[in-house]
């Protein structure tokens, strides 16, 4: 297992529930099947106003790696 990490733009002030679904909707487009223990880590602001960068990080078995 190893842990991997991804970062999304969104609107600032999202709730965390609903940034936490936005990122299980990325990693299931992003065909990732087994991950485990999704944690928000960070939220960042950016140049663009109203949009926040947050990060999480997630447990991957090595064979599901792209």
């Amino acid at each position: 297992m190893g842990i991997e990490r991804m970062s999304l733009e969104l609107p600032a002030g999202v709730a965390r529930d609903e940034a936490e679904h936005m990122a299980v909707a990325q990693l299931r487009a992003e065909g990732v099947r087994a991950w485990s223990d999704l944690s928000l880590q960070t939220v960042l602001t950016t140049d663009s106003p109203g949009i926040s960068r947050y990060t999480f990080t997630y447990w991957i078995d090595d064979n599901d790696r792209h």
